[in-house]
């Protein structure tokens, strides 16, 4: 059965796309996979790593989709070319586009059309957003061609990020080790219990853990850490690998000949190892049998 993980904050600057970028790759990579990436993010920073996304010339700032490598306009001459996943919010198929790792495809973000499904009315945003994705992950087609999905959500509580947790199996809520962000993951946790209550047995949702993300050598994060492992509230779901704040990430997101995954580096990088082993202990609760 699919699983699917939603990395979910409702505070910007947590490192939730590199999460989403590491979980891929991993899965991808290193247990050998096959993976949906979904960008539910406007920013669409999720997609810009795996494809080269253009800029919306209707709008100011926004992404879209490049020209699927697939499209031929004398085929489906009703067809733009450009798939995203917000298409399945206005009723459209959608198409994944291959990444330049074998294991990994993307369904991108289309920036405009996901905000315009963030402001749908609130009296329509259950059937018109808030259960679309899961609709779609439910599709047989979807389930026989992909062992996992990630989702990345955009920071907030909005549609789009409930979206993404009422369709996902797993949730991750990616944390930096600050007071600010501490508040973020009550708010996470909140969101959980309530997805969580509305569940039956046969779909249930699992908080897999808290990753504390972007953590530096500072007394002040160890501190924060600790006392998360201690509080009820959240000890039984703290990660207990951290992911820590290097340059290298930034690094790996600059194109070249292709995007370079942590997974590549060599065997004796720190980046590597501390990604390997949190990698692991996440996709362990996951897949507990491989």
């Amino acid at each position: 059965m699919v699983k699917v993980i939603a990395n979910a904050t409702n505070k910007g600057g947590e490192g939730k796309t590199t999460v989403s970028i590491l979980l891929s790759e991993y899965a991808a990579l290193v247990m050998k996979k096959r993976v949906l990436a979904i960008d539910l993010d406007p920013q669409a920073n999720f997609s810009k790593y795996y494809l080269n996304l253009e800029y919306d010339p209707a709008t100011s700032g926004g992404k879209i989709p490049p020209i699927h490598p697939d499209y031929n306009v004398k085929e489906d001459p009703e067809w733009d070319g450009r798939s995203s996943i917000a298409d399945i919010f206005y009723g459209k198929p959608v198409i994944p586009y291959p990444s330049c790792f074998e294991n990994i495809e993307i369904l991108p973000a289309h920036s405009q059309r996901l905000q315009d499904a963030e402001a749908v009315t609130k009296q329509d945003v259950v059937e018109k957003v808030h259960l679309q994705l899961k609709k779609f992950i439910s599709l047989d087609e979807v389930k026989q061609n992909y062992d996992l999905i990630i989702i990345d959500t955009p920071p907030s509580k909005g549609p789009l990020t409930i979206a993404g947790i009422k369709a996902c199996s797993h949730m991750v809520i990616p944390s930096q080790m600050e007071e600010d962000s501490i508040d973020g993951i009550y708010g996470m946790l909140q969101l959980w219990k309530q997805e969580s209550y509305i569940r039956t047995l046969e779909d249930p949702i699992t908080l897999v853990g808290i990753l504390a993300n972007r953590v530096r050598n500072a007394s002040l994060h160890d501190s924060f850490f600790d006392q998360l492992s201690k509080i009820d509230a959240t000890k039984d779901f703290i990660i207990s690998h951290r992911i820590k704040e290097r340059i290298i990430y930034g690094e790996l997101r600059v194109k070249e000949d292709r995007p370079k995954s942590v997974f590549e580096l060599t065997v004796g990088h720190p980046a590597r190892a501390e990604c390997t082993v949190a990698c692991k202990e996440i996709m362990d609760r996951i897949f507990p049998n491989g």
